[in-house]
């Protein structure tokens, strides 16, 4: 091979090059505007006192934190039946999604952001949301860990919290 022939060949090797890696950054950005709309969804139906939004988008093997529970939750049936008992008491005046990032690696994705919500005159909280998701054999991204947890839990009046 002489070297013009060379030279073409490594010119068009770092093109393509180029152009794969211009694709998967914008299919990542695809990905993750996708998980942020999907998020935003569910948070406007919880919002409303609708937990079927999050339901829809949890995994079977999803697990769950939460700063009111002692423990975590294991299986998508015990998270069902922990949001059954919500169903229409969390009822938002205003909520916000704040500074969402998504990162990728493969067929998971880590999804976090901070949460303010004001239910009440005297009820705001500030919360803090982190959410690994897994792309499925059908290409749906499903949650199968979601960890909230207030952002400065040392500021909260725990006197209302029952066990």
């Amino acid at each position: 091979m002489n070297r013009k022939n060379l030279t073409f060949i490594l010119a068009i090797t770092m093109v393509c090059s180029s152009c794969h890696k211009k694709e998967s950054i914008m299919e990542q950005e695809k990905t993750a505007a996708t998980i942020i709309a999907m998020e935003k969804a569910a948070l406007e139906e919880w919002n409303k006192g609708n937990p079927s939004g999050y339901l829809n988008i949890y995994a079977e093997d999803i697990t769950y934190f939460d700063p009111f529970q002692e423990k975590r939750f294991d299986g998508f049936e015990k998270m069902q039946t922990f949001y059954e008992g919500l169903r229409g008491q969390v009822q938002a005046k205003h909520y916000e999604m704040i500074d969402p990032k998504v990162q990728i690696a493969d067929s998971m994705a880590v999804l976090s952001f901070n949460y303010l919500v004001t239910l009440s005159e005297t009820e705001v909280y500030r919360w803090n949301c982190t959410e690994v998701y897994r792309q499925q054999p059908d290409k749906q991204w499903k949650i199968i860990h979601n960890h909230w947890s207030f952002i400065r839990p040392m500021d909260m009046d725990f006197s209302n919290v029952k066990e």
